[in-house]
């Protein structure tokens, strides 16, 4: 992984000590400790209940995924390493999963977040990466792009660090309620993922969860609203009740994930990209 990584102030090359990484360029500094290397640290949480989702992330480690989001939650579970692995090979291909979260789906794969999760292999700012001109061979994000103030920079960078010929895959929310993480900006429609990913080839595009998602997000937080008057620290705990009664609606989405009539109602989308061969050079190398 080192050899891949720059300086993301001045896009020059680090060399590396034990407990620090040192540009070549500019000198600034890079922390490593327990296996990470820290370009950024991490902005405070203001939302209550995204709050709560970072102390249950570390607290409960992989199990927060595997039983809280993957059964729990309101969503249809998606099978984010065999999307994954279905087009990337990362025994053998560099793909970075950026905006991992506590999760590691494949222990090859390069993880990735503003937040220093157990997981993590690096540390910094999605606006900020440290990656050189051409060097990976994909991208992957789940509920990233919503989250950043400016995506369209973010995927301009994807571009610049993707080799001719590499891949993205990229879930993002279109049908679904706010979720500070640690903030919360923007929805997208089939079409405007595409706009978005306008520099690169579109390979597929489909939707992951369905209508049954749809309406148990709804429910849910309309009842945590409504039950909870308002009160921000009684809702959070309300909601998550809600989501241990009501999760099995979700399961019905099975009649519904995947078929192109139902895109137009998806919660969450799954777009693959293609960086072309031969394209113009990058605007950050």
């Amino acid at each position: 992984m080192k050899t891949i990584l720059v300086c993301p102030a001045c896009r020059a090359k680090l060399d590396f000590e034990p407990t620090i990484a040192v540009c070549k360029g500019c000198t600034a500094r890079y922390e490593i400790s327990a296996g990470k290397i820290f370009f950024d640290r991490a902005p405070y949480r203001e939302d209550d209940l995204d709050q709560l989702k970072a102390s249950l992330k570390k607290w409960l480690g992989k199990y927060y995924y595997t039983i809280g989001v993957d059964v729990l939650a309101p969503d249809y579970p998606v099978n984010y390493r065999k999307l994954i692995l279905d087009r990337m090979n990362p025994e053998k291909e560099i793909v970075v999963d950026v905006g991992c979260g506590n999760r590691r789906v494949h222990e090859d794969i390069i993880c990735l977040d503003f937040f220093d999760y157990e997981e993590v292999d690096i540390v910094c700012d999605a606006r900020r990466l440290p990656f050189a001109n051409k060097s990976v061979d994909g991208f992957v994000t789940r509920y990233l792009l919503e989250h950043a103030l400016e995506p369209g920079y973010i995927v301009e960078q994807f571009h610049a660090s993707t080799k001719p010929g590499g891949m993205g895959m990229h879930l993002v929310p279109f049908l679904y309620p706010f979720h500070a993480s640690p903030h919360d900006y923007h929805r997208y429609t089939h079409k405007g993922v595409e706009l978005l990913f306008h520099e690169w080839e579109l390979v597929e595009q489909r939707s992951v969860t369905g209508p049954a998602t749809l309406l148990l997000l709804g429910i849910t937080e309309f009842l945590s609203i409504f039950i909870s008057l308002g009160n921000v620290k009684l809702r959070k705990y309300i909601y998550l009740g809600l989501c241990l009664l009501l999760f099995p609606v979700k399961y019905l989405d099975i009649f519904f994930v995947a078929k192109k009539r139902y895109i137009t109602l998806a919660p969450t989308l799954m777009t693959v990209v293609r960086k072309a061969q031969g394209r113009k050079t990058d605007k950050f190398g």
